[in-house]
């Protein structure tokens, strides 16, 4: 039996056809990658600056990734029942006001952030291994994050500076999600510093304070009796 070949009007059908799939194709991959592009716009400004539109003390914390003084910022025991807090440096959305929760550590704390709003890196100053967390469009730092505390049921305590936010009234409706991935590179470190290196750094401490104390008594004695 022989094959019936295609007539010239049918392959012109079909390559009319195949180009405008190949067209929708197209459109298809443009649109995706306009999508990605606007998602990951960064806010990159030269530090003379940020230098000047920034407080002294908002240009220490955030583009020097300094730290407030415990229990003096603004946002410490501000506890709004609506709103969301923006970052400081550039206004991207960062946390609603739900997700503020009294942790007592004497610095903003927050449950969870607006999905995609933090980025994470690993900090490795001070001797510990942390968590540290970022404005995503601006780079700005916001403070650390930390797990498992047992806080609230995502398990995550944002504890961010006062400085590096803005509260503002409003609703916002974008979604909210964690930060940390427990699988994840930042999560594992994040587990890591809790389970290891956090008990370790305070018997540190504590070590240190008792032999402080053990050499002051020492000293004193040792005058007295002279």
């Amino acid at each position: 039996m022989r094959a019936r070949t295609a007539s010239t009007s049918e392959v012109s059908l079909i390559t009319r056809k195949a180009q405008r799939a190949l067209r929708s194709i197209k459109r298809t991959k443009s649109a995706s990658v306009k999508v990605t592009a606007m998602s990951a716009e960064k806010i990159t400004k030269s530090d003379a600056e940020w230098k000047n539109e920034l407080t002294s003390q908002q240009y220490q914390v955030l583009r020097l990734k300094g730290t407030e003084p415990a229990r003096t910022g603004e946002y410490d025991k501000f506890y709004p029942t609506e709103g969301h807090f923006v970052c400081a440096g550039c206004g991207n959305p960062l946390y609603s006001a739900e997700s503020k929760f009294n942790s007592g550590c004497g610095w903003p704390a927050f449950d969870k952030c607006y999905e995609g709003a933090v980025d994470t890196n690993i900090d490795n100053t001070f001797g510990m291994r942390r968590v540290e967390i970022v404005c995503a469009k601006c780079d700005g730092h916001l403070g650390h994050v930390f797990e498992n505390e047992g806080f609230t049921p995502t398990a995550e305590r944002h504890c961010v500076n006062s400085v590096s936010v803005k509260y503002v009234e409003g609703a916002c409706d974008k979604k909210e999600a964690k930060v940390i991935d427990g699988n994840s590179i930042a999560g594992n470190a994040q587990n890591a510093m809790s389970m290891l290196i956090r008990p370790a750094f305070y018997f540190t401490i504590g070590y240190t304070a008792l032999n402080v104390l053990a050499n002051s008594a020492t000293s004193f004695m040792t005058h007295n009796a002279q």
